[in-house]
């Protein structure tokens, strides 16, 4: 919502006002220094109420990690929640308070979602293993240690490393050719077309993984339906607990694959982990 704000207010100061100020009394120079005493206003307001809000966020956070504490979980666990719904970067930390809130409670299912969270932000292989072992013991599925899981683990966890790899590879092939053109060296076109083509691949799949979401099922029973709608056919259910991939989503509909069939679940149905 802080970012939509900002952007507002660039589009209020250089859509509207702009062409305002060109049918006014302003000159070119009253015009220019009037827009940007506007719009460093409004950068320093948005700046000024985020930082009221990270410290407020800050107070918040310690009062429930005190309630944590003291063991009075049910009031931690509000204040968590509404840390959670009201702020777009979450302190991964509270996400594994509300999983120990939850196990305590032997609320299971909340306890994968809330792992799940945390391994999604900070990908740990205790996480992954206790994720495992406590979908075995209560016969959830989606969990398993199959080459998916382990692929998307292993690449949270060093995608800065093999990016950063693939950046800079791209870097010096640019440089490579901008320095044979300086000096007046041939290059293939088919180096340049490879070259560019490497560029689009990378660009396409650098947010692929982190695109990528999971839903877990939050009620006893679910139905699935063969399309995006209440009134399409039922064509299997799936029980609480159990986690699928996303494959695209429709409103408030998500397609996911489960036992080899392409489905649909309603949003009302489940915890969405991304």
């Amino acid at each position: 919502m802080k970012v939509n704000c900002f952007v507002l207010t660039l589009f209020f100061c250089d859509v509207i006002l702009k062409p305002w100020c060109k049918i006014s009394t302003f000159n070119n120079t009253m015009q220019t220094y009037f827009l940007k005493f506007l719009k460093i206003f409004f950068f320093l307001f948005i700046v000024f109420t985020q930082a009221l809000d990270s410290q407020g966020q800050t107070s918040l956070n310690k009062k429930a990690d005190s309630l944590f504490i003291q063991k009075k979980t049910d009031e931690a666990r509000n204040i968590y929640d509404k840390i959670i719904e009201n702020n777009i970067n979450v302190n991964p930390k509270i996400y594994l308070k509300l999983a120990n809130i939850s196990e305590t409670k032997a609320e299971f299912v909340k306890e994968l979602f809330y792992l799940n969270l945390y391994f999604f932000k900070k990908p740990d292989e205790k996480v992954f293993e206790k994720m495992y072992n406590i979908a075995s013991e209560n016969g959830f599925s989606g969990y398993e240690k199959n080459d998916l899981n382990y692929f998307l683990f292993y690449y949270r966890q060093y995608s800065n490393y093999v990016w950063g790899s693939f950046i800079l590879l791209g870097i010096y092939i640019f440089i490579v050719l901008v320095l044979k053109k300086k000096n007046n060296q041939f290059s293939p076109i088919r180096h340049k077309i490879i070259f560019l083509t490497y560029l689009l691949i990378l660009a396409s799949l650098i947010n692929l993984p982190n695109n990528y979401k999971s839903v877990i099922i939050k009620n006893e029973k679910v139905y699935l339906r063969d399309y995006p709608s209440a009134a399409s056919q039922i064509i299997g259910n799936i029980s609480e607990g159990n986690r699928l991939n996303v494959i695209k989503t429709d409103d408030i509909w998500y397609q996911v694959l489960w036992e080899g069939q392409f489905c649909y679940l309603k949003e009302s149905d489940i915890w969405v982990v991304k």
